[in-house]
């Protein structure tokens, strides 16, 4: 039987679904909403019903939604009350901050998750025109898989039911007497760029 190290390791190429593409993106917009009436204080502003949908644009993960902003206010000298909504619609490119080019295009799933959702961070009355200016923030994280290739190294059958570290003194016995044992555990990358 050959030993290990006598054996050329062969390698064969795998078609398997994986993780081709990741991005994050976090955003900040203001809107401007305009009430019927002359505002005279903000007494809330919140944003509620959000939706979204993704796609594949490019390098890229276009992330289509829509939310409404609810603002309630006070009007004529606060001693009234109401609550103006508008539905705001977006448009975010999130890029891919890691993406696989040899994925198969045409088996490529893109998947959204929101990590912060939409939400009212600041409400004020404009200076000029008495709208609100509401400034929204939120946070989108994107992954795409598809079917990409992997190579792994083939072993032939026999070495599958060979304990680990037989394989290593067969390996050390043949490339030296150097044993795995004298690695240094907490050597790091940085100490080795001098």
């Amino acid at each position: 039987m050959l030993s290990y190290a006598d054996r050329a390791v062969e390698y064969r190429q795998i078609i398997t679904r994986a993780v081709c593409g990741k991005g994050r993106k976090f955003s900040q917009t203001t809107h401007t909403i305009k009430p019927a009436e002359d505002i005279h204080t903000i007494l809330g502003a919140w944003v509620i019903n959000h939706r979204y949908e993704c796609g594949k644009i490019g390098e890229a993960v276009e992330v289509r939604g829509s939310y409404d902003v609810n603002i309630w206010y006070a009007t004529k000298g606060n001693t009234k009350t109401d609550v103006v909504k508008e539905t705001v619609h977006y448009t975010e490119q999130i890029p891919l901050h890691y993406y696989d080019r040899n994925t198969r295009e045409s088996s490529v799933l893109v998947s959204a998750a929101v990590t912060q959702a939409p939400n009212c961070v600041e409400a004020s009355i404009a200076s000029k025109d008495d709208g609100v200016l509401v400034r929204v923030e939120k946070e989108f994280v994107v992954e795409m898989v598809g079917e990409t290739k992997i190579c792994v190294p083939v072993y032939p059958l026999e070495y599958a039911e060979n304990d680990d570290k037989e394989l290593i003194s067969e390996y050390s016995d043949e490339y030296g007497s150097e044993s795995f044992d004298e690695l240094d555990p907490n050597l790091e990358i940085d100490d080795l760029e001098d």
